[in-house]
């Protein structure tokens, strides 16, 4: 692996705000990996049609090959870009907790899925439009490591690995999002997170009810 030194650009000055959102959507052009904060927690992103890109994020957290990436959106309308059909339960899904806390990992018509998250937090959002091209994304530290709420723990594990840090200070919520597979009119969690279960059940009821 290749040391680096990373550099972390800090998002409080807010007269540098765009200049540092610019220099890591150019990072994330060039195939760097970029580290940014959510409303959960850090996220490192990769451009998705980038396949050295994405081999790197896997090796500099030694993720599990099986262990799929979660595609990060800006706006509520982009999953129509990547998911031809949304059942009733995904629309409902996504109008209850988008922006926020829960990737959904939609089914699409050559048989694989993909997961989807449209986060609760400015700074990630402007990245992503930055951008301009797909970006899909993992929590940003070592697998099995706890995951970073602040760029300093990002530093700590991914430091000299990765191009840059988006310091936004500590994240709201301080704990993972809800990872929920939904297919026609079913859903399953495939990982617990922030949202529970019970939470999201209530909800899609009481949508119903009110329909």
């Amino acid at each position: 692996m290749v040391i680096m030194n990373t550099t972390v650009l800090n998002l409080k000055d807010r007269t540098l705000y765009w200049k540092h959102i610019d220099a890591a959507a150019q990072a994330l052009r060039m195939g760097e990996l970029v580290a940014f904060p959510t409303e959960t927690v850090y996220g490192l992103g990769a451009r998705r049609d980038d396949t050295k890109a994405l081999e790197q994020i896997y090796e500099v957290k030694n993720r599990p090959e099986e262990k799929r990436l979660t595609l990060m959106i800006a706006d509520p309308d982009d999953v129509k870009k990547y998911v031809e059909h949304l059942s009733d339960t995904a629309k409902r899904l996504m109008s209850l907790f988008w922006p926020g806390a829960l990737a959904i990992v939609f089914p699409l018509k050559n048989g694989s899925d993909m997961s989807i998250r449209l986060p609760d937090n400015t700074v990630a959002r402007d990245l992503i439009r930055a951008v301009e091209l797909p970006i899909v994304t993992t929590s940003a530290n070592i697998s099995g490591h706890p995951p970073a709420t602040d760029a300093q723990q990002v530093l700590m594990d991914l430091g000299g690995k990765i191009h840059m840090i988006l310091d936004g200070g500590s994240t709201r919520l301080r704990s993972s999002s809800t990872v929920l597979k939904v297919e026609d009119d079913t859903i399953e969690i495939v990982r617990h997170g922030i949202i529970t279960e019970s939470i999201i059940r209530s909800c899609l009821e009481n949508s119903l009810a009110k329909v």
